[in-house]
């Protein structure tokens, strides 16, 4: 016998894993540079302000469906990360379950990054029963639970992200050609500089901070290790070049949030390394990996964009080749060891090639071997060994003899 129907059972059973009387409703705010940019143009459409009053407007005429409202605001923060200081709360008050609708005026508020937003809108707010609201493309993941799967939305997504795509790379191009032009693009003059008031991508010799930068390298150049500059220039207590920037009424953070900082072997050794003290214009020392991911990486020298004499130097070419040279070298020395010996980085085995290691023979005397037969293996290279004492006569005969043949060159050439 055929089944009867249950006719007049038949009823609409929700989809949703919802389960509230009344949502914590989250309002997020984003605003990018672009868009404070545009702003000022008189384009206000996707101001903080005017994104604040749609989303209360809606909370205002829905607010039977809402226990209460909380405002997350990211004001000159771009889209394509995630790493957005309010946008980071908000996750937190999700996970906390302090929050369980997140509203925005659009898709591009939320995320201009296509994985990262699919993977908010399609996992986490799904996980979570977080409920989503956004304005501009009727998109209610409660009300309407098709709208989120609705082909707009990974559309929109794409060319949300595209956008900031073609938009970087404009502005690539652009810092590309003032780059070549010797034009200055950092946001901060290079310590011992500072921006020509007239205009903002030319360099001027500041003073004070130049002093220390010839100090630093004169320091360098005569012998003394980095670290022993470093010890030095926080021993007396000479600002570093990020706490001197505040000192000048810079808006400039420290970085990892240091509230004390100082000097530090890279500061000073990127400071060796940098053309601009010679008045060349060398950018594009660093880059970001992508759009996406703005993690700085160093750009090998080679690819330096360098444009020659823009500015006035600090440094003379002569001094700054010296210190370059030295940096190639190896320089080490032992932990308390403050000045260079007067042979660091410049003894190789004449055999293996290997630097030679210096040894001090229970303070008699010091003495250079072969660092494979010292380090590495007896078998592989000879000793090689020659006392200091003898090594700095014949060094010293050696330069004796080529300063006579410079003294007496025309007579020789003549």
């Amino acid at each position: 016998m055929a089944r009867t129907a249950n006719r007049g059972t038949n009823q609409a059973v929700s989809q949703t894993p919802y389960n509230v009387l009344r949502w914590r409703l989250g309002e997020y705010i984003r605003l990018s540079k672009e868009d404070a940019q545009k702003a000022k143009k008189g384009d206000d459409s996707n101001s903080v302000i005017n994104q604040g009053r749609l989303l209360d407007d809606y909370y205002n005429r829905h607010i039977d469906e809402f226990e209460s409202a909380e405002k997350y605001i990211d004001d000159g923060c771009t889209g394509t990360d995630t790493d957005r200081e309010d946008f980071q709360r908000l996750l937190a008050d999700i996970y906390a379950k302090k929050i369980n609708c997140v509203i925005v005026k659009d898709l591009s508020r939320l995320s201009r990054n296509y994985t990262d937003a699919g993977t908010l809108i399609e996992n986490l707010f799904v996980q979570m029963n977080v409920r989503f609201i956004s304005l501009a493309e009727s998109v209610d993941s409660y009300k309407n639970p098709e709208s989120v799967s609705n082909i707009i939305v990974p559309i929109t997504n794409v060319m949300n992200d595209q956008y900031c795509y073609q938009t970087s790379k404009k502005i690539r191009q652009v810092f590309d050609y003032k780059k070549r032009n010797g034009e200055f693009i950092g946001s901060y003059a290079p310590y011992g500089y500072i921006k020509d008031p007239k205009d903002k991508h030319a360099l001027l010799v500041d003073e004070e901070a130049a002093e220390v930068v010839k100090q630093i390298f004169s320091m360098f150049v005569s012998g003394l290790t980095i670290r022993a500059i470093v010890n030095h220039l926080n021993d007396h207590g000479v600002m570093c070049p990020s706490l001197y920037k505040q000192s000048q009424g810079l808006k400039f953070h420290c970085p990892n949030g240091q509230t004390r900082p100082m000097w530090s072997t890279i500061t000073v050794s990127s400071m060796l390394k940098n053309p601009v003290y010679v008045g060349d214009m060398a950018q594009g020392r660093k880059r970001v990996k992508s759009y996406k991911i703005h993690k700085l990486e160093p750009v090998p020298e080679e690819q330096w964009i360098v444009v020659q004499n823009t500015h006035e130097p600090i440094i003379d070419r002569e001094t700054f080749a010296k210190a370059k040279d030295l940096l190639k070298r190896d320089t080490r020395t032992a932990p308390k060891q403050k000045q260079l010996y007067l042979f660091s980085g410049f003894l190789r085995c004449a055999d293996c090639g290997r630097a030679m290691s210096r040894i001090a023979s229970k303070g008699l005397y010091v003495y250079y071997q072969c660092g494979t037969y010292k380090s590495l293996s007896k078998k592989a290279c000879t000793m090689h060994s020659i006392k200091s004492t003898k090594l700095e006569a014949a060094t010293l005969y050696a330069i004796r003899q080529q300063v006579h043949l410079a003294v007496n060159y025309s007579a020789i050439i003549a």
